[in-house]
């Protein structure tokens, strides 16, 4: 049975700042096995599109970034490109997006601030996955190439697994473009010409062209989308949207494709969640809406699915924010599914399907700390 540490939001005085509470990480006892003499550390971010507002602040990333230095580990940032045409679409758009939002490459991190799947978003290989979805899946080189991991994942809700946490930064994080493209080829993206209004929001985010001009709407052709999202992340009316059949299928992609990098890890990993600005978005998101939740600080573990539920049962039993969107939908209350009212979906699921394929497990010892 897996640990779930707790370090409240809550900071009473200079011993619980974020410094203190990265400190209060790195001396768990499965935390402290990944810091070898010598040996790498990467430290997987969620880094935001821009525009959106609620981001990881550098500071977490910079003290466990120069306090792995100080232990003589080797660590060294990274995420990888989206498939969408936003702001981190190619490795110099995803680098000036580092830049622009405070992960400084040179003196903060001695230059270590590299992408998983390579400047080209291509640069890794396939690696067979059990389960019933894919056959396999691109893993980026440096994933596989690295020793430990350390996956800091920014929680908020998400429109196709219901939550965004460490599954979902483990399983599409360290994809390459491909093995990206191989995940979301089970989703099928519906148009509806009677909710646009033509403003054009979606057409800069289309890497493809099957969203271009029209009139009296745009014209969309299913043939040649990929399914990126971008479109549906972009459109303020939902005249784009995602089939509802297919998101079974997209979530066990993605625990199959998390599966598969925890099998071909060179070492081993643990997660960090963090519980504060938790928002109705995504960080792929070009926007942000208010954070729905109160802060509830950073859970720690090294099973991801442990602290995936922990996450869930934790966002469920939390009070609401008074003027975000859980009051407007009558979910402000203790004991309210805020993630399914929110997105329409329960992460109930692809988290028995990671526990059936051995991703780990939801039972698990909750343990507060800092």
């Amino acid at each position: 049975m897996a640990n779930v540490y707790w370090i409240k939001g809550r900071s009473a005085g200079v011993y619980q700042s974020i410094v203190s509470k990265m400190s209060a990480v790195l001396n768990m006892e499965e935390m402290a096995r990944l810091v070898e003499p010598d040996e790498s550390v990467a430290l997987k971010i969620n880094l935001s599109e821009i525009g959106y507002g609620h981001y990881l602040p550098p500071i977490v990333v910079t003290t466990l970034f120069e306090r792995l230095r100080d232990m003589g580990a080797r660590p060294v940032v990274t995420d990888s490109c989206t498939l969408f045409k936003g702001s981190r679409h190619t490795g110099y758009d995803w680098t000036n997006a580092a830049l622009v939002q405070g992960f400084s490459a040179g003196e903060t991190f001695d230059n270590q601030l590299m992408l998983a799947d390579g400047y080209t978003g291509e640069e890794g290989r396939f690696y067979p996955s059990d389960g019933r979805r894919i056959g396999g899946v691109e893993l980026g080189s440096l994933f596989t190439d690295t020793r430990n991991v350390v996956v800091l994942s920014h929680v908020t809700a998400h429109p196709l697994l219901g939550i965004a946490g460490a599954i979902s930064n483990l399983g599409l994080g360290f994809l390459t473009i491909t093995g990206k493209l191989r995940i979301h080829s089970a989703l099928r993206i519906m148009y509806d010409s009677a909710k646009c209004d033509n403003c054009g929001a979606c057409l800069s985010f289309c890497p493809t062209g099957a969203i271009s001009n029209g009139e009296p709407t745009i014209s969309f052709d299913p043939d040649i989308c990929n399914a990126c999202l971008g479109c549906c992340m972009a459109c303020p009316n939902s005249a784009l949207a995602v089939n509802p059949d297919d998101m079974v299928d997209f979530q066990e992609r993605v625990v199959e494709a998390a599966h598969t990098a925890m099998k071909n890890l060179r070492g081993a990993a643990f997660f960090v969640s963090f519980l504060s600005s938790v928002t109705p978005q995504t960080d792929d998101y070009p926007f942000s809406d208010i954070p729905f939740i109160p802060d509830l600080g950073i859970l720690a573990s090294e099973d991801p699915v442990a602290i995936d539920w922990v996450t869930y049962q934790m966002i469920s039993g939390s009070p609401g924010i008074p003027g975000s969107v859980v009051e407007h939908l009558n979910a402000l209350k203790k004991g309210d599914d805020k993630i399914r009212t929110i997105t329409g979906i329960s992460p109930g699921h692809w988290l028995d399907y990671a526990e059936e394929m051995g991703l780990g497990t939801k039972g698990c010892e909750f343990l507060r700390t800092g």
